[in-house]
């Protein structure tokens, strides 16, 4: 009996720990989706070619990748901004510029909030 109590006392820590680490994983520090860009695009200055790339944004570094095949293609400065619901699906946003399309923004399905390309809002006035 006292060896099924062990055994069973161990097998509650281990499942704890695991669930610990599973949910402390990268849980608030950014998104991370799978897209695919139908045409070729700018980011930050970097050409992009049409095809599936992962879109990782980082909370910490305030900053959206662009990754293929495990490298980063591109990288740029991004931040959050609130949206009134959750977003049903994910959603790149292009602006026409100079004869390509340059990416201003991204909304992860299932996200209340937009990454949007460029340097966090100011609050107004010099520092």
């Amino acid at each position: 009996m006292k060896r099924f109590m062990n055994t069973l006392f161990l097998a509650l820590i281990i499942g704890a720990l695991a669930s610990i680490s599973a949910f402390a994983g990268d849980k608030g520090k950014g998104e991370k989706k799978t897209v695919t860009f139908t045409e070729d695009i700018t980011v930050n200055g970097t050409l992009v070619k049409a095809g599936e790339y992962e879109l990782k944004y980082d909370e910490t570094s305030g900053e959206l990748s662009i990754i293929k095949n495990g490298k980063v293609k591109a990288k740029t400065p991004a931040h959050v901004e609130t949206r009134a619901d959750k977003a049903k699906n994910t959603a790149l946003r292009t602006r026409e510029e100079g004869g390509s399309s340059q990416l201003i923004g991204v909304t992860f399905g299932g996200s209340n909030q937009d990454v949007v390309v460029g340097a966090s809002a100011s609050s107004g006035g010099t520092q």
